[in-house]
Parts: C-alpha cells; structure tokens; sequence
C-alpha cells in the first residue's frame, strides 16, 4: 500500500522564491493576510535543522559557509507535500497530521534544514515542506531518485496502514492524479496560439487523445498502432518513455522531428497513457454495470406490475390471491348495503314491475345478477351443511327467473318522452354508480 506524496518539480533558485514559499507555507504572504487565510497554527508547523521563523536566512547561511554558489541556475530549495483523505478526517487529527509529518521528514531529511507546515484551510488533511538543498554537515545537495520517492511513498502508505486511513492508501505506487494535469507548453508555442495558430505538438495531443477514448484500444501497443494507421504518426517507445514523429512537420533540413512525452504533458507519457486507458475502461464497465442494473429494475417492475393486476393479495373476508377479475366480481357482493350479496339495483329489479323494471333490466343491470351469482356461492360456502341459510342463499326460481330476464329481448310498447341531453347524463351517471 503507498500514500499520497507530491513532488514539486520547480525549485526555488533564488533566495526571493525561498522566502515566499516559506511564507505561503505559514500563511504570511500579504495577501494571505489581507484575505483573512489562516494557512496553519503555532503549533502545526515546525523547523528542523533551523529556525522556523527564519528558513530562508538560514538556508542562504549554510550556503555560503559551504561556499556554494547563489546565482541563478542554482537550486536552493525542494518543495515536498503528503495528503490525506476527506473521507478520513473524522479518524485524523491535525495534531496527528503534525506527528506523521515531523517523523517524515526526520526519516527522508535527516541533516537537511526542513520546514514543514499542516495546512487546516482545505477539507483534506495535508502537510508542505521545504527541504534546503544543502546537506549542514557534508554540503552535499539533496539529491532523490524514484527509489527515494517509492520509499516515501511506501512509508506513508504504511503510516495510513497503521491508523486505518483506508481512503488515503492506493494499491499502485504510480499516482493517478492526472486529471488536471496541464499540458506543458512552451513560450514559443503560448505565442502562436495568442496570434490563433495551432502548433504540431497541439495536433499530436489531439489525435493522442481521440485514441486513447478509442473503446478498441485497450493497451498502449493498440494505442500506438492505431496513430500510425489512422493519423501516420510514428512512435517509438523505450522503456517507460515514448516519442512522437508528425508526419508533416520538419525542421530545416527537411527532417521528421520528433517529439518527447515529456514535452507535450503527464498525460502523453507512457504513464499517463496507461491510466487514460484503466480510467476509461473502468468508467465504460460502471456503464455496463449501471445498464445491467437499470435493466433488471426495469424488468422487476414489469413482473412486479403484472403480478400486481393477476394477484391483488387478501381482504378482510378472502385469503390467498385471486385474479382481479375474480376480485371484482366478488366484490361486488360487498358494495350494497344488503348483506346477502344482493344489489340494491337487483332487489329492485325482482321486486318492481312494469316498463320501469324491463328498462332497468335492459339498460346493463346484468352486474346486480352476477351479485346474485357471488352472493349464493358466499353462502354455500358459508353453511357448514352446504345449502346456506335460506334468507342469503336464493331459490332455483330466482335464479332461473333471472336467468329468463338476461336472455329474454323485451320489447317496448311505446317509445319514452324526449328529456333533456343533461338530464339524461345525469341520470345514466346515477345508473351507473
């Protein structure tokens, strides 16, 4: 497991750019002080090897007792940074945070003037430092390799192991935060594209870019083949560096020139490459994934939904399922005030008489003869002897008589006065309920 550490690979070369790093560290800069930003406490930063307070004078003093040179080209001072987690702030202390950075540095730093903060004005715990780049014994320059910064890489990861900063551990040592990482431009080129020229490095970016979301690329070998025969780009890869060759840009000779990873950004190396293609295969399986997902809720509500009209579940006076139309229909014994399963709109029409009866039959009273239907076989069911009791259970000769009615065409003797449209919509609403 590896924790997060940040190399600054722009050092301070003069003593202005050590004495304003050292104060963006301890939030001294003017600005810092004019917006109110509180960087770190006096508590939370601490000078080894040197006055806290005084980094840069006592880094520029060691320098010159050694005899080393202040000029320009000289690299003065190292800018290092460990991070941790948001999502592990609850188990991380700022006082812990100022633990872990002190033992860090007294491990990778050991006879080199070193300041280091903990920073508290951002939701994730991190500490900065500033190694001097001259050895208080030996004069030696501070000098780190990628075993260097493995080691420290490791032992964070270690440290984060111990006090259960999950979230703050990644499994590779390589870093994988290259999503904003810039492209590296030159000054030559941030002059053409001021006057809207586009530059070959640009054009090698962009066609980089469009294969590396090429979904049929899936390594750096499909990459590579895919710009020589889409694009006619030439790429030579050793080790873990690449180059580029355009195919129509020369030098004055009238040379192919090519170009280094390095040049063109982070995210063009044989690294950056790589993690372009995990990050898009990971984002295209959640895709997958989430389709899968979406998918099987949509066909879970689709059975759930059909077994929902097939099986209505149970009521007060039925258990186990019934379809719904054998829901309805039994139902309907249970919305009159009769208790036999007998409609009101039924017992009027057994006991009225006349055209008034034969129209309330003709006009779709055929739901108070299946009431009928529901109310005897409630009734049969309800009699421990199987005939029911006789006031819930009707005769054969209502039944049949009903049956007579359903299937006997009545004809009228005389046609019905004309009423009004609404009235008689009123009045079918009223049958209808």
């Amino acid at each position: 497991m590896f924790g997060n550490v940040k190399v600054n690979y722009n050092p301070c070369k003069s003593k202005v750019a050590v004495e304003r790093t050292a104060h963006y560290i301890l939030g001294k800069l003017p600005q810092q002080i004019k917006d109110g930003v509180i960087k770190t406490a006096p508590n939370l930063y601490w000078g080894i090897n040197c006055d806290r307070d005084n980094f840069p004078r006592d880094v520029m003093m060691t320098r010159k007792l050694f005899g080393k040179r202040n000029s320009g080209n000289a690299n003065l001072s190292y800018q290092i940074s460990i991070s941790f987690s948001p999502e592990d702030r609850d188990k991380l202390t700022n006082e812990e945070v100022f633990r872990i950075a002190k033992d860090f540095a007294e491990k990778f730093f050991q006879g080199y003037e070193v300041l280091f903060a903990v920073h508290i004005d951002k939701p994730h715990p991190h500490a900065h430092f500033l190694v001097g780049n001259c050895h208080t014994v030996t004069g030696k320059a501070f000098r780190r390799n990628e075993r260097d910064l493995y080691n420290m890489c490791e032992y964070l990861g270690e440290q984060c192991q111990k006090r259960g900063l999950v979230h703050s551990m990644r499994e590779e040592y390589f870093n994988h935060d290259l999503d904003d990482s810039p492209d590296k431009e030159t000054f030559a080129e941030k002059q053409m594209k001021a006057k809207g020229k586009e530059t070959f490095k640009d054009e090698l970016r962009e066609v980089i870019r469009i294969e590396c979301a090429d979904p049929n690329n899936k390594t750096l070998e499909d990459v590579v083949n895919a710009l020589m025969k889409h694009y006619h780009v030439e790429c030579r890869v050793k080790g873990n560096t690449i180059s580029y060759r355009h195919p129509n840009y020369t030098n004055k000779n009238g040379k192919l020139v090519s170009v280094s990873d390095s040049k063109l950004g982070d995210k063009y190396t044989v690294k950056g490459i790589n993690y372009e293609l995990g990050k898009n295969q990971r984002g295209r399986e959640a895709d997958r994934a989430e389709a899968f997902t979406a998918a099987n809720t949509r066909t879970a509500d689709r059975t759930q939904t059909a077994n929902g009209v097939l099986h209505t579940g149970t009521d007060d006076k039925r258990s186990g399922a019934y379809p719904q139309g054998v829901r309805t229909l039994t139902q309907s014994t249970e919305t009159g005030d009769s208790s036999n399963g007998i409609s009101e709109t039924a017992q009027a029409g057994n006991t009225a008489s006349g055209t008034g009866r034969n129209r309330n039959e003709s006009s779709g009273n055929g739901g108070g003869d299946r009431s009928i239907i529901g109310g005897r076989t409630e009734g049969r069911e309800g009699s421990p002897s199987g005939n029911g009791n006789a006031k819930n259970v009707p005769t054969f000769e209502e039944l049949f008589d009903c049956y007579k009615r359903r299937n006997t065409k009545v004809s009228r003797t005389s046609d019905a006065e004309p009423e009004p449209a609404r009235a008689v919509r009123k009045k079918r609403q009223d049958r209808g309920r």
